[in-house]
């Protein structure tokens, strides 16, 4: 049988949709060597990407000889000289400005074709299959993108041995473990699995310190929408992403020196800072519902666009298996989510006070539930959550629904 009455409580906290800017300072210096005299000598230095969130404002090259190219989105430093010996050094600097979450204002319907993958993003069957079953049953773009996101984020596990390997998309799946490359070539396999337009990001994130990583974009509607698998990040990536170079996978991303002759080599250096930082107020409104054994959670997006915040619920693992990933709020909606309890080893005849954790996109609140246990029922079988559909409603007028379904229950 059922329980009686646990409680009937709820929350109405606002978050904010943590994204933000960020001015970033980048400077790479390439050093040049040549034991005897060769010709013909280019240097082709992957440098930064323009885009929709990121603005270079200022960028300087040292040498004369050296110039600014940009194709594709990519800026690169290019140097030529007919004869050279020695060594030299060419170093760029540029000031940029990033700027999350991109907006997304058009959400396509999803219709699964393969596209053709071919390096280290080529896909099997296997890789495929995994796809199509993940993706069966979103009707939308962002839906099959994101689901494909919180996968891998979910399938492979974190592994620095594998700094600096190819890490190819099969082999990956193969052998879940990797670094950030690894995570974005296994994500672009499997969406060009399903027909998406991608691209390799290579580049650098903050993450306790600058370093070299990698991610990815893919193409919804007209928009290129940045995904980070590695740190389960779907258009509102962290502000300290810096973008170095677009390509089909990571090798495309490196710098290149051809020229006649031997003897000659060449390496890089990159120094990455942050000179200021501000978050931006993007509102969510999210409220709980505990009735009986169910838990509802609604978050409502009041903005124009798309959002894809990071979602995290959280109450002690016997009650509820902690629920982590990625969900899609379309603009003016709501998202609920519902979560059957188990309140089974509370003991009854007494009042509990259940600690619960709820973060969006980084924004957290702490607090407690009173769960008063009116009889010891037996457990019935049912999914841990599942989703309602989404629906266009204004939070405070299911707010003002909760507040009178509870006075008519204290009433009667």
């Amino acid at each position: 049988m059922r329980n009686a009455l646990l409680a009937f409580l709820f929350i109405f906290p606002v978050f904010a949709f943590s994204s933000g800017s960020a001015v970033i300072s980048i400077e790479k210096t390439w050093s040049l060597h040549a034991e005897e005299m060769i010709t013909d000598l280019e240097l082709n230095g992957t440098f930064l990407v323009k885009n929709d969130y990121q603005e270079i404002l200022q960028m300087n090259v040292t040498d004369e000889g050296a110039r600014f190219e940009e194709s594709n989105g990519t800026v690169r430093v290019v140097f030529n000289a007919d004869k050279f010996s020695g060594e030299k050094q060419i170093t760029a600097s540029a000031l940029v400005r990033t700027e999350y979450p991109l907006e997304i204002r058009t959400n396509p319907e999803f219709i699964p074709s393969p596209a053709n993958a071919s390096g280290l993003i080529e896909y099997d069957e296997h890789i495929s299959s995994t796809s199509e079953a993940i993706s069966s049953g979103k009707k939308t773009e962002l839906e099959a993108v994101v689901a494909v996101a919180d996968w891998v984020h979910d399938y492979l596990s974190y592994d620095m041995e594998f700094w600096g390997s190819p890490s190819s998309a099969k082999t990956v799946f193969n052998e879940p473990r990797g670094v950030c490359v690894g995570y974005a070539h296994l994500f672009i396999s499997m969406l060009r699995s399903l027909g998406f337009e991608t691209r390799f990001v290579s580049g650098y994130a903050f993450a306790e310190e600058w370093q070299p990583h990698a991610w990815a974009e893919v193409k919804i509607g007209e928009s290129w929408v940045p995904v980070d698998p590695t740190f389960r990040e779907v258009g509102a990536l962290d502000a300290r992403h810096l973008a170095s170079s677009y390509s089909s996978d990571q090798s495309g991303a490196y710098d290149l020196l051809v020229a006649r002759g031997n003897g000659f080599d060449f390496n890089s250096t990159v120094s990455v800072s942050t000179s200021e930082k501000e978050k931006f107020e993007e509102l969510i409104f999210v409220h709980t519902v505990l009735y009986d054994d169910d838990l509802k959670v609604t978050l409502y997006n009041p903005s124009s666009s798309y959002i894809t915040p990071t979602y995290e619920f959280a109450m002690p693992e016997f009650i509820l298996t902690k629920d982590t990933r990625i969900i899609v709020i379309p603009p003016s909606s709501s998202k609920e989510i519902t979560y059957r309890l188990n309140t089974g080893e509370l003991e009854a005849g007494y009042t509990h006070n259940v600690p619960y954790y709820l973060s969006v996109q980084g924004t957290s609140v702490e607090g407690e539930h009173s769960i008063m246990k009116g009889s010891i029922a037996d457990a019935e079988p049912e999914e841990e959550y599942s989703e309602t559909q989404q629906h266009e409603s204004c939070p405070l007028i299911a707010l003002s629904l909760a507040m009178g379904l509870a006075g008519l229950f204290l009433r009667s």
